[in-house]
């Protein structure tokens, strides 16, 4: 299947008076600082490919609970290259869940970089070997997190998503970045304005 191109991406088709796009970067100084009790992620096991024009998708079940809301996860994808920018650092690699509280979308944006310690097995992945445990390697072990409100990073890219962007990395192997890079190259939307939106910084208090 033909995959969007992110070469040509400033020809991707944008409704009109949509001016609230992502990504965005974030200056950590210019966040408001805000402190939540919870933000919990489960995963379940069963979990499906499907390629589409968008790229490569994994359909999987689970929920995200924060602020006392339930969301409904239904797929997660991969960038080569963050997409979004944190005090103008491109961290290796952007993990996008997509959540659903219906009509509602919310991403969970978990970066990536090469370190010591990776346990992610992000091979294992497109092999079809994937289970609850493998998924929950994906998260890091500190939620706190940034919080704004954008779009969709591939079209239609459609407005109102509610972002939660975890600002602790994972730690990836040269391997893990390898196959993202072969299947994904810089697959990252170009950074959007601000345009005078408010993100927050969140830190999760237990």
């Amino acid at each position: 299947m033909q995959h969007l191109d992110y070469s040509q991406q400033k020809d991707w088709y944008q409704a009109d008076d949509t001016p609230f796009q992502s990504p965005i970067a974030i200056n950590t100084s210019q966040t408001l600082p805000e402190t939540k009790s919870d933000l919990t992620v489960k995963f379940h096991d069963r979990t499906q490919y499907q390629d589409r024009v968008v790229g490569e998708q994994f359909l999987v079940q689970g929920e995200l609970v924060v602020n006392g809301e339930t969301w409904q996860l239904e797929r997660f994808h991969f960038h080569d290259g963050a997409e979004h920018l944190i005090d103008n650092v491109r961290h290796d690699a952007e993990i996008h869940f997509v959540y659903h509280k219906n009509d509602d979308t919310l991403v969970l944006a978990i970066f990536g970089d090469v370190a010591t310690g990776a346990n992610t097995h992000i091979p294992d992945i497109f092999t079809g070997e994937i289970d609850a445990k493998l998924l929950a390697d994906l998260l890091p072990p500190h939620h706190d997190y940034f919080h704004y409100v954008g779009s969709l990073t591939t079209p239609p890219l459609g407005e109102n998503i509610s972002w939660l962007i975890l600002a602790e990395p994972i730690a990836l192997s040269t391997v893990d970045l390898a196959i993202l890079h072969d299947r994904y190259p810089n697959n990252y939307r170009d950074i959007q304005d601000v345009a005078g939106r408010e993100v927050s910084s969140i830190d999760i208090i237990k």
